[in-house]
C-alpha cells in the first residue's frame, strides 16, 4: 500500500486594496460593493454566455464548470500550474496493483451546516452514472477514470453501482477496473464532486436551478442569479480553508457583446473579460492585455455517413486546403496556434517530460500553395473515385467568435478546389450540438475542451462507439492500438502507442484539427490569482486576491 499525505495547498494572504478606474459603480470592479459602504473586497467578471447548469451531473460547458468549482470542492484540486493538490481529500492511500485508491477526508461543511462526508460522493457519482441524460458519466468508464462497474452502468444500463464505498464518513474507497494513470487529475472536474444527497431529494426537480436549491462547500457560496443577466458570489465563510480566500465575493454580469464589455473595463466597472479578434488589434498594447493558449481544439469533423465524405482523398483535400497559419495570424489574430494534430499543444507531457506534441508526428502542415496544390491532387482523386465534377457540401457552425470568422475563412478556403460548393449552416451552440448528435450535418466546424491532463481525453473521442463520435468514425485498427495503449506494460510504451494511434487517426481523416485556441482577455492589473488552465475547469478563482 502506497501512502500520499499532503498539507491544504496554501492560498494568497488578503492585502488591503483600492477601487480601480475611476469610473466603478453599480456592482463595480475591483473594490467596494457597489457603493454600499461596506468597503467589500470583491471582482467584477464579464461572461458573454449564462451557467446553462449548476448540476455536476449535467453540467458540459466551460462557464458552468468555473462557477461550480467556486462553489464545490473536489476530493482533488489544480493549483496554478496544473499540477494536483489536495482538497476535500487530505491524504489517500494507492494500493500495490493501483487499482484501489482510498481517501481520508479533511473536516468540512456544506453551507447548510451538515459535513461532508465520503457518503455525498458515493451518491453523487451514482447518480451521475444512472442518468441517461448525464452526458460526462462517460468519465467513470474507461473512457475516463476506469471506475469498476462503470462500463456496465453507463453502456449497457446495467442495475448495479459503481465501485466506490464509503468505508466510514471520513474514508472513501474507489475500486478501478484497470490502472488510470490520470486518475487523480480526473478528480478535480466538476462531474466528481460530491452532492448531499438528503438536500438534492428535499429539492427535486428545483434542485441546483436556484441559489436557494444549491449547497456550497468550496470557496464562494451563490447568492444571486438573474438569468441571463449576472450571477453574485460571496464568500463562504463556513469554508474549510476560508482564511485562503481573499476577496469577499465576485460578482459577474453576461454581456453577449464583448464590445461592451471592453468598454465597461475601460470605464472601471470590469475586472475582466474576454476578447474577440475584432479587438485584439485595439488592446494588444495595453497593459491590461493578456493571452495565453487554452486547450480548446477547433476542428472539422466529416458525417462519414456522407456518400462524398466516405472517401478519404475528398476528406484529406479539405483538410489540407486550410491554410491555418493564415487563419490563426491573420483572422483570428488572439494567440491561437496551429497545431498539426488531435492533441493540443503545452498541454500535457509525457514520460520523457516533454511536451505531447514535441515528440509527436505533425500533419496537415502545408500553408499557401503549398497547401492548395497538394489538396487539389487529393481532390483530382477524390473526384475519380468518386465519379464526380462537382459537389455541395453543407459546413455547420455557431455563429459566435471563434467560430464564425474561422468557419467563414474555412468556407472560402475549400471553394478553391474548383467543384466544391460550401452550404454554411448556422446555428447556435446547443442546436449545433443536437444536430451533431441527429447526425444531421456533412462537416461541423466544433471544439473539444481537455477534461484532464492526457491524450485520451482527445483520442478516446474517435473510438467506435463513443458518444461524442457524432461522425460515426469506426476503425478496428484504431480501436485496436487505443486498447494496446491502454493495456501497456509501461508509461513509455503507453506514450508511443498513443501517439500511434494518433497517426492512423489522422490519416484516416474523420476529424482535422484547424486551431487551438487563443484566449485573449483584458484583466485589471490590480488583480491577480485569477488562475487560467488548459484542460479541466478553464478558470479557477478561489486563489484571487486585489493588490493596492
Amino acid at each position: 500500500m502506497k501512502k500520499f499525505v499532503s498539507a491544504a495547498c496554501t492560498g494568497l494572504v488578503c492585502l488591503s486594496m483600492a477601487a480601480c478606474g475611476s469610473g466603478a459603480s453599480g456592482s463595480g470592479a475591483a473594490g467596494s460593493d457597489g457603493g454600499s459602504g461596506d468597503s467589500k473586497k470583491r471582482i467584477t467578471l464579464a461572461k458573454e454566455n449564462d451557467v446553462i447548469s449548476m448540476n455536476t451531473a449535467y453540467a458540459t460547458d466551460g462557464f458552468s464548470f468555473e462557477m461550480i468549482a467556486a462553489t464545490v470542492d473536489g476530493l482533488e484540486a489544480m493549483d496554478k500550474d496544473g499540477n494536483v493538490v489536495p482538497a476535500l481529500a487530505e491524504s489517500y492511500d494507492i494500493s500495490d496493483d493501483e487499482l484501489t485508491y482510498t481517501f481520508h477526508l479533511r473536516d468540512a461543511n456544506w453551507s447548510n451546516g451538515d459535513p461532508v462526508t465520503a457518503g455525498d460522493f458515493v451518491f453523487a457519482w451514482n447518480e451521475t452514472a444512472k442518468s441517461p441524460e448525464a452526458e460526462y458519466a462517460y468519465l467513470f468508464t474507461q473512457d475516463g477514470a476506469c471506475i469498476k462497474n462503470a462500463d456496465e452502468i453507463v453502456y449497457d444500463q446495467k442495475d448495479t453501482d459503481l465501485g466506490i464505498k464509503a468505508v466510514d464518513d471520513k474514508t472513501l474507497a474507489v475500486q478501478l477496473s484497470k490502472k488510470c494513470p490520470y486518475f487523480l487529475s480526473l478528480l478535480t472536474f466538476p462531474v466528481f464532486y460530491p452532492i448531499n444527497q438528503e438536500f438534492f431529494e428535499e429539492q427535486g426537480d428545483q434542485y441546483a436551478l436556484t441559489p436557494d436549491g444549491l449547497l456550497a462547500c468550496g470557496p464562494y457560496v451563490l447568492t444571486e442569479w438573474t438569468k441571463g443577466q449576472s450571477l453574485k458570489l460571496d464568500k463562504n465563510q463556513d469554508y474549510w480553508d476560508a482564511d485562503n480566500v481573499a476577496i469577499d465575493g465576485m460578482d459577474v454580469n453576461i454581456v453577449p457583446e464583448v464590445s461592451t464589455s471592453a468598454l465597461d473595463f475601460e470605464n472601471g466597472n470590469t475586472d475582466w473579460t474576454k476578447l474577440n479578434s475584432t479587438l485584439v488589434d485595439k488592446y494588444k498594447d495595453n497593459e491590461a492585455y493578456d493571452t495565453f493558449l487554452e486547450g480548446y481544439l477547433w476542428y472539422l469533423q466529416f458525417n462519414m455517413n456522407n456518400e462524398y465524405l466516405k472517401n478519404d482523398n475528398l476528406r484529406k483535400a479539405i483538410g489540407t486546403v486550410v491554410d491555418r497559419d493564415n487563419l490563426v495570424n491573420n483572422v483570428l489574430k488572439d494567440g491561437s496556434i496551429n497545431i498539426g494534430g488531435f492533441v493540443p499543444q503545452d498541454f500535457t507531457t509525457g514520460p520523457d517530460g516533454k511536451d505531447y506534441r514535441e515528440t509527436a508526428d505533425k500533419f496537415y502542415t502545408e500553408v499557401g500553395e503549398d497547401g492548395l496544390k497538394a489538396a487539389q491532387e487529393y481532390w483530382d482523386k477524390a473526384k475519380k473515385e468518386l465519379g464526380v465534377d462537382k459537389i455541395t457540401l453543407k459546413m455547420l457552425y455557431e455563429p459566435s467568435d471563434p467560430s464564425k470568422p474561422a468557419a467563414e475563412f474555412i468556407q472560402s478556403e475549400i471553394q478553391k478546389l474548383d467543384g466544391i460548393t460550401i452550404e454554411m449552416v448556422s446555428q447556435e451552440k446547443e442546436n449545433r450540438i443536437e444536430k451533431q448528435k441527429q447526425g444531421d450535418f456533412d462537416i461541423v466546424l466544433t471544439r473539444w475542451g481537455p477534461d484532464y491532463a492526457d491524450p485520451t481525453t482527445y483520442l478516446n473521442l474517435m473510438i467506435t462507439g463513443n458518444a461524442y463520435n457524432y461522425g460515426k468514425y469506426s476503425s478496428e485498427e484504431y480501436d485496436a492500438k487505443m486498447k494496446e495503449a491502454a493495456e501497456a506494460e509501461t508509461p513509455e510504451e503507453r506514450w508511443t502507442l498513443l501517439q500511434e494511434a494518433e497517426k492512423i487517426l489522422m490519416e484516416d481523416s474523420p476529424v482535422v484539427g484547424i486551431f487551438q485556441v487563443g484566449g485573449a482577455s483584458l484583466k485589471n492589473p490590480k488583480v491577480t490569482g485569477i488562475e487560467d488552465h488548459s484542460f479541466g475547469v478553464p478558470y479557477i478563482y478561489k486563489n484571487v486576491k486585489i493588490e493596492e
